[in-house]
């Protein structure tokens, strides 16, 4: 009898069971916050370098761009989005000391379900050699490169069910379970060394890498990486995790300042990011780090491009109002 009455209990519970199981299951991976609108304020620094491989005597300069510390703030209303940051003062690599040598840069980026663009534009005014960049010792000051560069990361996830960039880059939605996927980046580029030719007299002339920017002023470069990242999330997402990686090769035309002279060579790419913070329904707090190189690997001597950077960001998320802005917003 006692038996009986535990069968009949077990099989009273087992249903209520299997339905928690069942609701616990379908726990959504992602959501999205019921206030699409936030405003964020940033504080960063970013650093462009150019270097050469490894050449037989002399001094091999390793120059970089007069980039500085930075203070923004962003908002993103409905389909309205602006942004706008100032360089910190007395943060840049020559102090403010010389402000003919300047750097700038824009990047703008859009991401849906499974795609994603991003865009940048950077123009550097002069570069600065330097010796030993940890400890700040200026070697001296080229004033005679003009760069620009003008990119597009174009990126396709294989697995958006599992992971959202939109939550892992910039905490526009919440990741409650952890998950990854692979995906493929093409990054079609050019960048252009103009040189300045009443200032040549002051450059380097006898380096690797002067050579290199001379003869190879104008790049077209095409790379295909194929990398993966993951979202480890904590706290049913407010806390997260995402470590981003690609590699790939890719293929250039390099011709000189006059294009009278063209060359193909293959090129290699390879791309980090790391975001980390907290994202609540109303405040999120991230920080987030990125490094990229692009190497001309020429019998070890070609040029290579790095970019990196780092930030924090605080926003806070608010509800749209009730009468339209300007009747459009």
């Amino acid at each position: 009898m006692r038996w009986l009455r535990f069968y009949m209990i077990l099989a009273a519970l087992l249903p209520g069971a299997a339905l928690m199981a069942q609701e616990k299951a379908q726990v959504p991976r992602f959501h999205d916050f019921a206030d699409s609108n936030n405003v964020r304020s940033y504080i960063g620094f970013y650093h462009t370098r150019f270097t050469s491989g490894t050449a037989k005597g002399g001094h091999q300069p390793r120059l970089q761009a007069n980039t500085s510390a930075y203070f923004g703030a962003a908002l993103n209303y409905k389909w309205f989005s602006i942004y706008y940051a100032l360089n910190i003062p007395e943060t840049s690599v020559l102090g403010g000391n010389n402000k003919e040598v300047k750097a700038s840069q824009l990047i703008i980026s859009h991401w849906w379900n499974r795609w994603g663009l991003e865009g940048s534009y950077q123009h550097d005014r002069g570069l600065v050699d330097q010796d030993n960049p940890g400890l700040h010792l200026v070697n001296t000051v080229w004033q005679w490169p003009d760069y620009k560069y003008v990119g597009i990361n174009a990126v396709y996830l294989f697995n958006p069910s599992r992971f959202s960039y939109r939550a892992a880059a910039n905490f526009a939605r919440l990741q409650a379970k952890s998950g990854g996927s692979w995906f493929v980046m093409l990054t079609p580029s050019y960048q252009n060394f103009s040189l300045r030719k009443n200032a040549l007299d002051t450059a380097v002339k006898d380096t690797t890498l002067y050579n290199l920017i001379e003869k190879d002023a104008n790049h077209v470069v095409l790379l295909a990486r194929v990398g993966y990242s993951y979202a480890f999330s904590w706290g049913e997402g407010r806390w997260t995790c995402t470590p981003f990686f690609c590699i790939g090769p890719g293929a250039g035309v390099y011709m000189d300042e006059f294009h009278t002279r063209q060359q193909f060579f293959p090129d290699l790419g390879y791309q980090g990011r790391l975001t980390a913070g907290y994202n609540g329904d109303k405040w999120y707090v991230y920080l987030n780090g990125f490094y990229d190189m692009v190497q001309e690997p020429q019998k070890n001597l070609g040029l290579k491009t790095i970019n990196e950077s780092a930030s924090l960001s605080v926003g806070y998320r608010f509800h749209s109002l009730r009468r339209r802005i300007l009747h459009v917003l």
